[in-house]
């Protein structure tokens, strides 16, 4: 069990605190969302029914890359850098994003603040969405120094998110 959470944890591409508590931001705004679809959290202030219905619609959508994505990387999903050798990959949706996992956790974040105009989870999902290009930022410095012209002919033809 131990190794198995010591190879899904990497090393943070960033100061581990913003990193962390980033990401945790951004699982809080998700289970608000949650929790105002199911009704268990009640929206205080401005509500939109079109609003909440393309929340839903976003959110679904964001769910279904994060899903894909995370099947398309198989065994090197990981919280941070690996540590150990890795391929590139760049099948499946890393065809049409450099970052589709974090193209789907932006888009749940987004999902969550304009499904119930709360300054709460505008804050987290601001701040998730801030530290997850600055993960990103440090991963593609990664990936340039492991995989160097493989990695430089792959970012001309893919872009960053969509």
């Amino acid at each position: 069990m131990k190794s198995i959470i010591k190879k899904l944890i990497g090393q943070a591409t960033i100061n581990p605190v913003i990193f962390y508590s980033g990401k945790i931001c951004g699982y809080l705004s998700w289970g608000i969302l949650l929790g105002y679809i199911f009704n268990i959290i009640q929206c205080q202030g401005f509500q939109n029914t079109f609003l909440q219905t393309f929340s839903k619609v976003i959110a679904a959508l964001g769910l279904m890359i994060v899903v894909i994505s995370m099947i398309n990387l198989g065994g090197s999903i990981r919280l941070g850098l690996p540590t150990e050798k890795t391929t590139l990959k760049t099948s499946g949706l890393y065809r049409l994003s450099r970052n589709p996992i974090y193209l789907g956790f932006n888009l749940m974040s987004i999902a969550a603040m304009a499904y119930c105009m709360n300054i709460v989870v505008w804050v987290l999902g601001i701040y998730s969405m801030l530290t997850y290009h600055l993960i990103i930022m440090g991963e593609e410095k990664f990936l340039a120094e492991r995989f160097k012209d493989e990695y430089a002919n792959y970012k001309k033809k893919v872009r960053r998110y969509i």
